[in-house]
């Protein structure tokens, strides 16, 4: 929540933006003036001297940027004084009014615990955490705050401890019993459950198998939620719950916009770990010498925004610090924190790894160092492949012929689906029936396979769509967008009713797999997906199914009646 000075049709006003709660609008609109802007998407008051009063005693939390001097305000009569102080005990009054109808009127007893209780603040580099006696007002109060979140584990408030934040707690809580102490960052939880929130519909996408649904009461939400076919209620997690579909997720996000909550979507991972620290105004970006270091080199755009990304949730695990000045022990200790707490995989750590890497030994000329970190033992899993009898189904379930053709060519030349958007139509060799691949992953030219039919499927496509430069191109020209090539494949997929979970990298699976299968040499199949190295082709050998079926099963040998 934040008020700054603004000039509304040639007025000075005070817009002030806040998340939508019904009972902080009830407060706003008592404020003389007070009014929606739907060009500025906020309210906005008088600019004066009684309005600011009445903005901070209705609003502590309130955050006023660019606050600048009241004109005249040395001029304001003795009236004006008056009339502020009446305002003011108005406002208080009706606060409380306010307050006690929301909270179904605290009893003395209450008021009396809020007085005296102990409150305990612990102040970290990044966080802040507040235990607490359970209360109404204390509790509108820091749920106000941005990326506030609720740890039911610890019964404890943790909010960032960035901007105003700490002032704004402290000053709320200045005149109660609070033990302050300070300490190094710890870590959240990783028990730490899904609740629900006021004005939020946050709907968790279980591995894509189960959706939980977590919203707080609401008769017609709730009735909205029973129309829908499996929606059960979930009393050990507290939510609604209901078998995983895609044509459901369109209606759930219309019931959010009906009764104007806040639709969050989450995918829940395989492995789950603490989330990444949420971007916020004071967000620490990469420095311009990283990037333009990275151009310097001709790193890939995707690399780039990779790296930056990397290096910027590094800069930011230590705020206050300047970034040449971090230790070896302080760049191992992020390093833990990503393995233990967020549990990325072996190839994020890689990559994050390498953007430290990259500015600490290119952009500042250092020393090369190398960062061992110990990972707990992980499990392993096997990529999805299909048949040729799916691969089939597939294709003859697609009708168009521009779909067929990219399909068909991802396939059967094992491509990424960013090698089959950069190509090209010199890219495509039908005298020696291969595919050019041009500066790959790993900045490396390769050839790989072009089979007769997907040639056919190409020249007939060809004739039909005239592409100009790119072998794919969108229907203003230009690249073809890889969110439409996987939605081209998803359809077919549901077409078909095959239900694995496929990506279009799963083509680049089934097509070396099936190499395989079919006595290719493994040394080919590694320079035809233009893998580096011989262990990332060898993960194909425990995928194939061949030589399966001569093998007898120990089962059938033994002396049994069936």
């Amino acid at each position: 929540m934040y008020a700054e000075q603004i000039i509304h049709r040639n007025e000075n006003r005070i817009k002030v933006v806040l998340p939508y709660d019904s009972l902080l609008v009830s407060k706003l609109r008592t404020i003389q003036g007070a009014s929606w802007s739907q060009t500025l998407k906020a309210w906005h008051v008088p600019h004066n001297k009684v309005t600011v009063t009445q903005l901070r005693t209705l609003f502590p939390a309130l955050d006023f940027r660019q606050a600048k001097p009241i004109k005249n305000e040395k001029s304001i009569s003795d009236n004006t004084k008056e009339l502020a102080e009446h305002t003011i005990e108005q406002t208080k009054n009706l606060t409380n009014h306010l307050d006690n109808t929301q909270n179904k009127q605290l009893d003395d007893n209450q008021i009396d615990i809020r007085n005296k209780a102990n409150i305990h603040i612990t102040i970290t580099d990044k966080r802040l955490y507040i235990k607490l006696p359970k209360n109404d007002t204390d509790t509108q109060f820091l749920s106000s705050f941005r990326f506030v979140q609720w740890d039911k584990n610890n019964l404890q408030w943790i909010l960032p401890n960035y901007g105003k934040n700490l002032e704004l707690i402290q000053s709320y809580f200045d005149k109660r019993s609070v033990d302050i102490h300070h300490e190094k960052e710890r870590k959240i939880s990783s028990n730490s459950t899904p609740h629900a929130e006021t004005g939020k519909f946050k709907v968790y996408a279980l591995h894509n198998r189960i959706l939980r649904i977590y919203t707080t009461y609401h008769r017609s939400v709730i009735n909205e939620l029973k129309q829908l076919k499996l929606c059960k209620w979930n009393s050990t997690e507290n939510c609604w719950t209901l078998p995983y579909n895609e044509e459901v997720l369109p209606t759930l996000q219309e019931i959010a916009s009906t009764y104007n909550l806040q639709h969050d979507y989450i995918v829940v991972s395989k492995t789950e770990g603490s989330p990444r620290l949420p971007k916020h105004e004071n967000y620490l970006r990469c420095p311009i010498e990283y990037i333009e270091k990275l151009k310097e080199l001709r790193y890939s755009s995707n690399t780039i925004n990779v790296y930056t990304d990397l290096f910027e949730e590094f800069i930011n695990y230590y705020p206050t610090k300047q970034v040449s000045l971090i230790t070896e022990e302080e760049i191992i200790s992020f390093l833990r924190y990503l393995v233990n707490d967020r549990k990325i995989s072996t190839s994020y750590q890689n990559q994050s790894i390498n953007a430290i890497k990259f500015y600490y030994e290119r952009v500042l000329g250092g020393k090369r160092k190398i960062y061992l970190i110990e990972r707990p033992r992980k499990e392993k899993y096997l990529p999805e492949v299909l048949s040729e009898e799916e691969i089939a189904a597939i294709l003859k379930a697609i009708t168009n012929t521009k779909h067929k053709a990219l399909i068909m060519t991802i396939y059967s030349g094992g491509l990424r689906i960013s090698e089959l958007i950069n190509l090209k139509i010199k890219d495509i060799d039908s005298d020696r029936m291969q595919i050019r691949i041009a500066q790959s992953k790993g900045k490396k030219d390769r050839y790989t396979l072009l089979s007769k039919k997907t040639l056919i499927t190409l020249r007939k496509y060809f004739k039909e769509y005239k592409p100009k430069e790119w072998l794919f191109e969108g229907e203003g020209g230009g690249q073809y967008a890889d969110r439409s090539i996987q939605n081209v494949l998803k359809v077919a997929v549901k077409k078909v009713g095959i239900k694995k979970h496929i990506t279009v990298h799963t083509l680049r699976h089934s097509f070396a797999t099936h190499l395989l299968e079919n006595g290719t040499d493994l040394r080919y199949i590694q320079s035809l997906l233009g893998h580096s190295s011989s262990k990332t082709t060898e993960i194909y050998t425990h995928i194939t199914t061949k030589g399966f079926e001569k093998i007898e099963n120990p089962l059938d040998k033994l002396d049994i009646l069936i």
